[in-house]
């Protein structure tokens, strides 16, 4: 049992998301269409922190592209003159859990090795 929910653990699952599979473990007459509707919410959110964390790599790649001189000095930093226009805003991810099977982590959360 400790071994399915480190498995599950390790593919990012929560722990609802463990409960409600271990439930289906647990009552193995059970009409398994439920594990794989959870199975494809979960790679539905895997995928769409996928998709922001490629928008976040794009925009740091861009603000990385401001700075044009190594040499140069802090005030005349173009990164750090991006980070404080009052006018630039990145784009920013949803904040707020979608639901019970939300991933940790798949919308800014805290990482597991952090939390503990």
């Amino acid at each position: 049992r400790l071994s399915f929910i480190r498995h599950c653990r390790n593919l990012d699952m929560t722990l609802d998301e463990i409960r409600t599979l271990l439930r289906f473990k647990d009552h193995p007459e059970a009409d398994c269409g439920g594990v794989n509707d959870l199975l494809d919410e979960h790679i539905g959110h895997v995928s769409q922190r996928i998709r922001e964390l490629r928008l976040l790599e794009r925009q740091l790649k861009a603000l990385r592209a401001r700075c044009t001189a190594v040499d140069d000095t802090a005030d005349h930093c173009g990164i750090l003159n991006e980070l404080s226009r009052p006018d630039v805003l990145p784009v920013r991810r949803p904040d707020v859990a979608q639901g019970p099977h939300h991933v940790p982590g798949s919308h800014g959360r805290q990482p597991r090795a952090a939390a503990r």
